[in-house]
């Protein structure tokens, strides 16, 4: 029997052995053993002392990898997969789904000496510079002094606020972290009230599988809305306040101001 014919047989309706799925998964059978062990797949059919598995397996699998892939343990995972009703094939489209709306971004790799230059800086002050840029997660660390720019916009904003506003790359990172404070806050808001008006109820019906195109869309709606009040939140407070510290700042007495009333007053 050729190597393609026994692979054939072995993944007719009967099921496949571990090997199979070794194979198909692109996984160690050690490592799909740890899973097993883990309770992360279900057990396969057995016949005689064989295991075989089939599709459900691999989907499973392919599940396990997407949500490692947005930085889950396996522990939480198997937390998930434990507690959730849902069919994996729906759980690993609405989390797709997820990392389409949030995740995509246009790939921008450079090595650690350009972005240095480019942000002018270099000897000690580059090393802290580029560990504050990593645990903000605006680069990713490829090794071999290659970085992935996660999100070039910002990067790109970053020089620009450096050039007009007179600003070193400390500086710049510093007011960075503010506005992912302020961001966060923003995106925690609406993600518990999709949580809250949403999920939960989603979770307490049983997930109905009809249901979870309705859950999409909503999580869809949630990131339109959020982008939107946030920019007309800004708008809204950055034109008060421009107001306010314009109106303060015209009404100190200037310099020339000031000599006038001294001469005044002699």
């Amino acid at each position: 029997m050729t190597e393609e014919t026994s692979a054939e047989a072995a993944s007719g309706q009967d099921g496949f052995p571990i090997e199979e799925l070794s194979r198909r998964t692109g996984l160690t059978v050690r490592s799909l053993r740890s899973y097993q062990t883990r309770k992360l797949l279900p057990p396969p059919a057995v016949r005689g002392r064989t295991g075989f598995y089939d599709e459900r397996h691999v989907a499973r699998i392919e599940l396990i990898k997407d949500l490692q892939s947005q930085g889950l343990k396996l522990t939480s995972i198997a937390r998930m997969l434990d507690e959730q009703a849902a069919s994996d094939a729906d759980l690993l489209h609405f989390t797709r789904t997820v990392s389409d709306l949030f995740g995509q971004r246009a790939e921008s790799l450079t090595s650690v000496e350009e972005l240095m230059e480019r942000f002018a800086v270099g000897g000690d002050e580059a090393g802290a510079v580029l560990d504050k840029a990593l645990d903000l997660g605006l680069l990713r660390d490829l090794g071999d002094g290659t970085v992935e720019e996660v999100s070039p916009q910002l990067l790109a904003a970053g020089d620009r606020a450096m050039t007009m506003l007179d600003l070193d790359a400390t500086e710049l990172l510093g007011t960075i972290e503010q506005l992912r404070r302020h961001a966060d806050a923003v995106a925690t808001l609406y993600l518990d009230l999709f949580l809250e008006r949403v999920w939960t109820p989603f979770v307490e019906a049983g997930q109905p599988p009809e249901r979870w195109s309705e859950v999409e869309g909503a999580l869809r709606d949630v990131r339109g809305l959020a982008t939107e009040a946030l920019v007309g939140a800004f708008e809204l407070v950055m034109s008060t306040r421009v107001t306010e510290v314009l109106d303060q700042q015209l009404a100190r007495p200037t310099a020339r101001t000031r000599r006038r009333r001294g001469q005044r007053d002699r």
